[in-house]
């Protein structure tokens, strides 16, 4: 046997196919043909195919990819308008003292 390919697969998005991805049965017998392999574990979501390691950057809501905010020192996610990252607890912290409540606030 060959190696393995693991596909999670969004139970909401099932509609997409190989065709909706630029990938077809023949790619993939060419691949195996010249002894190129794919191997590694994905996360296919919205007909976009990601890398597990790749996840820590996406949000765990939207699965879009999260964005950094160097005025706050802070991960969120522009999509959901949410911070990724709890304040601080330091009541005198720069970075999380005057921190909107919304990403979408910031200047």
């Amino acid at each position: 046997m060959g190696q393995k390919k693991v596909f999670y697969l969004d139970p909401n998005e099932r509609k997409w196919t190989m065709e909706d991805l630029g990938l077809s049965w023949a790619d993939i017998e060419q691949t195996t043909a010249d002894n190129k392999h794919i191997e590694g574990t994905f996360l296919m979501h919205k007909g976009k195919i990601h890398k597990w390691s790749d996840l820590a950057s996406h949000c765990k809501v939207c699965m879009e990819a999260l964005s950094y905010n160097d005025e706050h020192d802070s991960v969120f996610c522009p999509t959901c308008d949410e911070w990724r990252e709890s304040s601080c607890a330091d009541p005198a912290c720069e970075y999380c003292l005057a921190r909107p409540q919304k990403p979408s606030q910031c200047k």
